[in-house]
C-alpha cells in the first residue's frame, strides 16, 4: 500500500510522503534494520487496510506516495542527519507535508523531528520505545541511535517517553532532574490503563503540535521479535489500539517514524507485519479524530 504507483485519479483524502530510510551504522547489537524498510514496503501491499474494530478503511482517508530511498553517506552518523535533513527541506514542506520515515536504526529520526521542529518550534515529541536514548553520546558518537532523543531535546523538542524499560544510570539521573520540565516519561512497569495514559500524555502535549517515534522494540518481543535490542516487557498490540484511541482528539498529527525493524529468518514476516499494522492504526485513529 506504501506505493506511488495508484492511479493518480483515484486518490483521495490525506497525502502521507513515505521515506524509507535503510541506514544501521550504528547498530550495536543485532544487525538487521537496513533490510526493514524494504520488508516493510513489501508487507505493507499485503495488509487489509480496512479496520472492522473502528468501521473505517484507510484506503479511504489516505493515500500514499514514495519518495526514493535515502542513500547514506558513509561519513557517520552526524553527516548522515545532516544530508537526510536537506534532502527534506528540498523535497517537502514541513506546514502542509505528513511524512512517514521508514527505518532503519533510530538515529535516523532526528532529522524529521528537526525538519518539523524548525517550523514548530513547540514540537512535542513522542517516543514509543524500551529505551530512553538519552545518552550523551555512545561509543564515540553523539549522533548514535542510543543518543537520538538527547539531541533531540537539545535543539529544543519536548519528550514524551512511552513504554521505557531498559536505560544507563546517566539517562535515570536525567529522568529524575528533567521530569515536568519539558520531559514525560512513562516506564513500562508503572504504566496505568491505556486511557489514563492518553490522558497523561495528552495533558502533556497541550495543544502543541505532536510527531511519533516509534521504536520497534517499544513492543514486547513476544510480538516484535525481530528487532536489534528486544526487551521483555514491553506493550502490547491491543494496549497501543485504546492508547491512540484515547489520544488524538484535540492533537495535531505532523509525522511519524516507524523504526529498529530487523527481519528474522526463519521467522517469517511477523515483524514486518506488525510494524504495518501499528501505522495503519495510528494513522486510520488520527484521521478519524481529525474528520
Amino acid at each position: 500500500m506504501y506505493t506511488n504507483y495508484l492511479d493518480l485519479d483515484s486518490r483521495n483524502g490525506h497525502l502521507v510522503h513515505v521515506w524509507p530510510v535503510p541506514y544501521e551504522a550504528t547498530a550495536s547489537f543485532a544487525k538487521g534494520t537496513i533490510n526493514g524498510p524494504r520488508r516493510l514496503l513489501q508487507a505493507s501491499y499485503e495488509i487489509e487496510t480496512w479496520d472492522q474494530d473502528l468501521g473505517a478503511d484507510l484506503a479511504d482517508l489516505a493515500h500514499f506516495e514514495t519518495i526514493p530511498f535515502f542513500s547514506a553517506p558513509v561519513s557517520g552518523p552526524r553527516d548522515c542527519y545532516r544530508q537526510m535533513l536537506a534532502e527534506l527541506q528540498e523535497r517537502l514542506d514541513p506546514g502542509v507535508d505528513f511524512l512517514l520515515t521508514l527505518g532503519g536504526e533510530h538515529s535516523l529520526a532526528l532529522a524529521p523531528i528537526e525538519f518539523y521542529r524548525q517550523c514548530y518550534p513547540d514540537l512535542v515529541v513522542l517516543q514509543l520505545d524500551a529505551h530512553a536514548d538519552l545518552r550523551e553520546d555512545f561509543q564515540g558518537s553523539r549522533y548514535s541511535h542510543a543518543c537520538v532523543m538527547a539531541r533531540a531535546r537539545e535543539k529544543g523538542a519536548a519528550l514524551a517517553q512511552v513504554g521505557i524499560r531498559s536505560l544507563c544510570r546517566e539517562e535515570s539521573s536525567i529522568i529524575d532532574r528533567d521530569r515536568g520540565t519539558g520531559l514525560l516519561t512513562l516506564f513500562a512497569w508503572e504504566l496505568d490503563s491505556p486511557e489514563e495514559a492518553a490522558a497523561r500524555v495528552s495533558e502533556f502535549i497541550g495543544q502543541r503540535p505532536l510527531y511519533i517515534s516509534f521504536d520497534a522494540d517499544a513492543l514486547d518481543p513476544s510480538i516484535m521479535p525481530g528487532t536489534g535490542t528486544p526487551e521483555p516487557g514491553g506493550l502490547s498490540y491491543t494496549w497501543l489500539n485504546r492508547f491512540w484511541f484515547g489520544l488524538f482528539s484535540g492533537v495535531r498529527l505532523l509525522g511519524m517514524d516507524f523504526c529498529e525493524v530487523a527481519p528474522l529468518p526463519g521467522c517469517g514476516v511477523v515483524s514486518e507485519s506488525m510494524a504495518v499494522k501499528c501505522i495503519n492504526k495510528i494513522l486510520l485513529t488520527y484521521l478519524l479524530s481529525r474528520s
